[in-house]
């Protein structure tokens, strides 16, 4: 009777360290994916950014030759 009393102690502890190691693995998934969702949420935020720039610089350019010859005579072309 005894040696059944140690088998299930031993069954349990290992079923508690199955448990433990399939949480950790779980855990550094989770966390892994929160890491590259973030990379990918900040290098489109730069892209965006990028494009927001690039569209201003397309509204403010001159819209005839002499308007840019008197910004570039200006110094703020």
């Amino acid at each position: 009777m005894l040696g059944y009393a140690h088998l299930a102690e031993g069954l349990c502890a290992l079923g508690v360290l199955l448990f433990l190691v399939t949480f950790s693995y779980r855990a550094g998934k989770n966390k892994a994916s929160i890491v590259s969702s973030r990379q990918q949420a900040q290098a489109a935020n730069v892209m965006t950014q990028k494009s927001q720039a690039m569209a201003q610089a397309e509204a403010d350019k001159p819209a005839t030759e002499d308007a840019l010859l008197t910004r570039l005579k200006d110094g703020n072309a």
